[in-house]
């Protein structure tokens, strides 16, 4: 476990830890924002694993990785042409 993955391991725990607080003792502000800390947690969680599958599919297939990028840099570009034509008409 790297230091990231250790950083929203503990944000999900004291984000859980702050929801019991703030229930426990009727606070709804403090068992909102343990609710929050906590899909915070969670969404660093889903980052770093989907860093760590991307960083892992370009390692082993790097043409692969070259060419979606480049087929997605032609669609934003050709999507932004056609937007810039409407704009001028």
């Amino acid at each position: 476990m790297d230091t990231r993955d250790a950083q929203a391991v503990a944000n999900k725990v004291a984000g859980q830890a702050q929801d019991l607080a703030g229930s426990l003792l009727g606070d709804p502000a403090m068992g909102l924002a343990g609710k929050a800390r906590m899909l915070y947690g969670k969404s660093q969680q889903a980052l770093n694993n989907a860093a760590d599958v991307t960083r892992d599919n370009v390692a082993d297939k790097p043409m692969t990785a070259l060419g979606l990028a480049a087929a997605v840099g032609f669609a934003l570009g050709a999507v932004w042409a056609l937007n810039r034509n409407k704009d001028e008409d």
